[in-house]
């Protein structure tokens, strides 16, 4: 039971840094592009589109890759001529998961710029700025979503090959 505990917390302590690296790449973009720009974001989308999907799809390479290796320890404890590979199934599933991704830190992005101009017609007829979102909070959040999903994501996919190839 303890060493299942220690290995959880291996895996946690890993997950949430690679987590920490893409909150900070994804928040500076945000800060340093985004943010008080005065072009909407689809715009902004079409000219970074490629560069946060790259910076997007390394971490959850890594992400998934880590999930990869640490079934392929276990099954090489029980079985130590078993041959593991990345199936054409781990690259379509890092390239799904980079797309949702992707979709899922642009929406983000959108709802965060578009929050900066946004404004209250109070009752008295004046207009307030509304208080802008969290944006750390925000990409703390989806970064959290990225790294974990592809993690979990290649556990189940590659136990699951293990169990289908035992079974043929």
């Amino acid at each position: 039971m303890l060493n299942i505990q220690k290995t959880n917390k291996d895996i946690t302590k890993k997950l949430v840094t690679q987590e920490g690296t893409l909150k900070r790449k994804l928040h500076s973009f945000y800060l340093s592009t985004v943010k008080n720009n005065t072009l909407p974001t689809e715009s902004i989308r079409h000219k970074y589109e490629n560069q946060i999907k790259a910076i997007i799809r390394k971490e959850i390479e890594d992400s998934y890759f880590f999930g990869t290796d640490l079934i392929e320890q276990e099954i090489k404890q029980i079985n130590p001529k078993k041959i593991f590979f990345v199936s054409g199934t781990d690259i379509q599933n890092i390239q799904d998961i980079t797309e949702k991704m992707n979709d899922a830190f642009w929406t983000t992005t959108s709802k965060l710029h578009m929050r900066e101009s946004e404004f209250i017609l109070t009752l008295d007829k004046e207009l307030i700025k509304k208080k802008e979102f969290d944006t750390e909070a925000a990409y703390i959040s989806i970064a959290a979503l990225m790294i974990f999903s592809a993690f979990n994501n290649s556990v189940i996919s590659k136990a699951r090959q293990v169990v289908n190839q035992n079974v043929q």
